[in-house]
């Protein structure tokens, strides 16, 4: 979960008639965010930053720490720091008759505890399906759980979908010649992954049973996003959560989604589960619960959609050509703004060159890769 706006909680609210003064004290190395779970059946990935002020968005990433999941019998399993404030461990095995909480000591000496907790168990997911209207598709998932009610639930997902630029170039310049481009240089198909940022949870306390039935996850709008130009998957994965996290969630989603009019509810605090024993007025940022992880990927073709017009990014895109010959090759080529795509013949004779610019050729300047993902069908 990437919740990066949360400072924004305790900022005045310009639209109001009355302003809201938050109570805040920030220290000066601004709140330590702790954003992540203990995930008792995979990789453990949790997130150091810190705040860099209420009148900004922007948070650091904390380097340096130690961290570590501590059962209550005493074992520790340790976190490896890795680039970015990131600290991860591999799959371990958890009793899950034990509780666990998170240890964390910072650079600066200063050490902290979340809650002890115990480990929440997802159910497996039912399905994943869509539906398309009005040039959206949304994402919806199932599942239900017999063994407990009320259940509560936290939804994340990647988004990985593969296109194909405006152009394929068959030619490139280099030493002053237009050769044969080779297919460890073509950039014509990528594939491009996102990572969900929204706070997408639900409960099933008010229903008869522990079920929940086609609750969006998400919606792609495919007349403004290149998603389901070629072809689209999303892994959703799925966490049960404790009552005390689920409320935790819903502030954190009602803050960073829901502020921003005078109808809206005014800020608040969000609290967690994260305490510095260190110093124990200082105010920590995140909730660290722990569950096990379910997943279920599904993939939506161009073809499987409505037809109409899907947006590809290229509409602006144009083809150019120049004659073929040395000097009027080189002035084009020679300074790296056009990319050559093939040659333009006449009667059997090479007359030209097509030719556009590499936004238009290279996938990769939209931000993909060439390499195909190893789970790609």
């Amino acid at each position: 979960m990437k919740w990066r706006q949360w400072v924004l909680l305790l900022i005045v609210l310009g639209a109001c008639k009355d302003k809201y003064v938050a109570d805040v004290h920030v220290p000066a190395t601004g709140f330590l965010v702790v954003e992540g779970y203990i995930n008792a059946s995979d990789t453990t990935d949790i997130m150091l930053s810190r705040t860099s002020g209420l009148d900004s968005v922007r948070l650091i990433p904390e380097p340096g720490a130690q961290l570590e999941i501590q059962s209550q019998n005493g074992t520790i399993y340790p976190l490896f720091e890795k680039p970015g404030g990131h600290y991860s461990i591999n799959a371990v095995t958890l009793d899950p008759g034990q509780q666990y909480r998170l240890y964390i000591r910072t650079a600066n000496g200063r050490e902290y505890l979340s809650d002890s907790m115990g480990i929440n168990i997802s159910p497996p997911i039912d399905s994943v399906n869509w539906a398309a209207s009005a040039g959206l598709i949304t994402i919806y998932v199932s599942t239900h759980d017999n063994q407990h009610q009320p259940g509560y639930y936290q939804w994340q997902f990647e988004e990985t979908w593969k296109y194909t630029a405006a152009y394929g170039s068959i030619l490139e310049y280099r030493n002053d010649m237009l050769i044969p481009r080779p297919d460890s240089d073509q950039f014509y198909t990528c594939w491009r992954s996102d990572l969900s940022t929204n706070v997408v949870v639900t409960t099933s306390e008010k229903l008869t049973n522990n079920v929940i039935y086609q609750y969006p996850v998400t919606q792609v709008d495919y007349t403004s996003s290149d998603k389901l130009n070629n072809r689209y998957s999303i892994l959703v994965k799925q966490i049960a959560t404790s009552k005390e996290w689920y409320e935790w969630n819903v502030k954190i989603k009602k803050n960073t989604e829901q502020l921003g009019t005078i109808f809206d509810a005014q800020p608040s605090e969000t609290g967690g589960n994260l305490h510095c024993t260190t110093d124990p007025t200082e105010q920590v940022i995140g909730f660290v619960g722990i569950s096990t992880r379910t997943e279920k990927r599904i993939f939506i073709d161009r073809y499987d959609i409505p037809p109409g017009i899907v947006f590809t990014g290229y509409a602006a895109c144009e083809k150019y050509s120049v004659a073929y010959n040395p000097q009027a090759i080189k002035d084009k080529f020679g300074q790296g703004f056009y990319t050559p795509i093939d040659y333009l013949s006449k009667g059997g004779v090479i007359v030209g060159v097509e030719y556009a610019g590499p936004e238009c050729v290279d996938c990769r300047l939209k931000g993909g890769t060439t390499v195909e993902p190893s789970f790609w069908q």
